[in-house]
């Protein structure tokens, strides 16, 4: 273990599927959590899959786990998985990287990689997108939502980051590297616009909302409403190319509660504000974007109930 050792921060559904997936791949995960009932979980018994891809519960030790950076070791690569809301505890990690090393976003929404950066130097700092879908069902145990894919890039042209789909390939992951990362974090904001909310407000799994036409006509207005903001963002984007993907997604993964759904069972903050909030900034005046604009106001309202 060493500077080869890689480093997940927030190790929820999403950060434990990854890191079995890359353990699975022979590679030295390491974790750092904040503390509580997860925490707890991950040190004393590791990561626990439900039904894996190959339907089979399935149990991954890690390298070490703890909420004190001090206890882990030099790391040539951070994952941060992280909610939105908790990006700038990321800085507690600042002294895991290693000289060269990366700090790789797959957060939902935007605004993560502003604050990464305040963080990490610039070009330290990577960006993309994940699609692999997993539940939690109790602490350090998930359910496996499906298989996706992983998309990133880095924020400067004077370093090529591609090592890192390397080596996350090597873990058995589907990666590929973009010059640019902000079109595939657009479309990923897209369809988490479209999604989340939805799913969250409807409390359904991603494949139950196929089967409501009143859904899937919010979901399409949802992702125009997204398309605009990104074309006012600089980043234009085809409603078409999206929507065909959002519905592959839905297929691939139906068993899953989305991340923000999960967040509402538990009565914990959503990404809410990451996501909707995000395209609201785009809006034109306070009528722009309706459609958005419900969903957000409806989060927020069950938000405030167990979020004071």
């Amino acid at each position: 273990m060493g500077a080869t050792t890689i480093t997940i921060v927030g190790c929820g559904a999403l950060g434990s599927l990854l890191a079995a997936r890359l353990i699975e791949g022979g590679l030295s995960v390491q974790v750092l959590q904040r503390t509580g009932e997860q925490l707890n979980a991950l040190r004393d018994k590791g990561i626990t899959i439900i039904g894996d891809r190959t339907g089979h519960d399935r149990n991954f030790a890690l390298a070490a786990v703890s909420d004190d950076p001090s206890q882990l070791v030099e790391s040539c690569l951070i994952i941060v998985l992280v909610k939105s809301h908790s990006t700038e505890s990321v800085h507690a990690a600042q002294n895991l990287l290693s000289e060269d090393g990366v700090v790789l976003t797959l957060q939902n929404g935007l605004g993560n990689i502003e604050k990464l950066v305040n963080c990490f130097k610039e070009e330290q700092v990577a960006a993309g997108i994940d699609t692999y879908a997993a539940f939690r069902i109790s602490p350090g145990v998930i359910g496996w939502g499906g298989d996706g894919y992983i998309v990133l890039g880095s924020l400067t042209k004077n370093r090529n980051m591609s090592w890192v789909c390397e080596l996350l390939k090597s873990g058995g992951l589907e990666v590929s590297y973009v010059d640019d990362p902000m079109p595939a974090i657009w479309r990923k904001l897209a369809i988490n616009a479209m999604v989340n909310t939805t799913a969250a407000l409807a409390h359904m799994k991603n494949g139950e909302l196929l089967d409501y036409k009143s859904i899937m006509a919010l979901m399409r207005e949802l992702g125009k409403e997204a398309v605009i903001a990104a074309g006012r963002a600089g980043i234009p984007l085809d409603f078409d190319e999206i929507w065909k993907i959002h519905l592959e997604n839905l297929e691939r993964t139906a068993s899953n509660k989305s991340s923000m759904l999960q967040d509402v069972e538990a009565q914990r903050p959503t990404e809410i504000e990451a996501i909707s909030g995000s395209i609201l900034q785009y809006a034109k005046d306070d009528t722009d974007f309706p459609y958005t604009r419900t969903v957000y106001s409806l989060l927020k309202a069950i938000e405030s109930k167990f979020c004071v």
